[in-house]
């Protein structure tokens, strides 16, 4: 009879942990901490990016002349073409002699009123043509970037292009622009590597004056642009 008893309770034990399993199973409670992130393994910085861009695809060009499309207008500007190759709205804020303390300047009302989802800030042409000091243009782009940041708009920079009688102020700022921006984790553009030979000079076809791009040379802008962008 003892014996009896003791199987009974080990048939009761064992169909008592067999309904814990089950019950367990049905919540899902195996496995909760091995879950692989839906659509993939996201690198660490980057899991939010893809759907901050995607929910506003709109983009602020912020610049001097270069970003106009001087000597031409905004229509054949690279931004333009930006606009028409990846299909969204790319608003035009460039403006003729402009330093990167006159874009800081306008932020708020060239591009946070816009509100965009990316901006792409092309600075320090103007200063280097100016021969503003490097400490100055650091704190203005800088100024320009934490901007951005606190009205949730993705800073993009887009590196000064070389101009003839500056290019070593153009350097410098290009210089430290490519290590902030390392260090920031922002995105860049450098227009030079599709307007430029090995000696900084205009590849043929892109120039009429050694100085501005040309229609070619503004839509292989935009074209470059759109390939980094899309």
């Amino acid at each position: 009879m003892r014996t009896y008893r003791l199987e009974i309770r080990l048939i009761q034990v064992a169909a008592g942990l067999a309904f814990i399993v089950l019950i367990a199973g049905f919540f899902g409670l195996w496995g909760q901490g091995v879950k692989e992130p839906v659509g993939g393994t996201a690198t660490q910085g980057s899991a939010l990016k893809p759907a901050q861009t995607l929910s506003n695809s709109k983009i602020v060009a912020l610049g001097d002349s270069f970003t106009l499309g001087y000597p031409l207008d905004a229509a054949r500007s690279w931004t333009q073409r930006l606009a028409d190759v990846l299909q969204i709205s790319v608003v035009n804020k460039g403006k003729v002699r402009q330093t990167a303390k006159d874009l800081l300047s306008r932020f708020d009302a060239d591009v946070v009123a816009e509100n965009p989802g990316r901006v792409i800030i092309f600075a320090g042409i103007g200063d280097a043509i100016q021969k503003v000091g490097l400490k100055d243009v650091q704190t203005n782009i800088e100024g320009i970037v934490e901007k951005a940041k606190a009205n949730h708009i993705i800073p993009i920079l887009a590196l000064p292009i070389g101009y003839p009688g500056a290019q070593q102020n153009i350097k410098d700022t290009r210089e430290w622009e490519m290590g902030y921006a390392k260090k920031e984790n922002i995105l860049t553009l450098d227009f030079s590597t599709v307007l430029f030979d090995a000696d900084g000079k205009y590849l043929s076809g892109l120039s009429e004056d050694g100085k501005y791009p040309n229609a070619k040379g503004y839509e292989t802008m935009g074209d470059y642009a759109a390939r980094v962008l899309k």
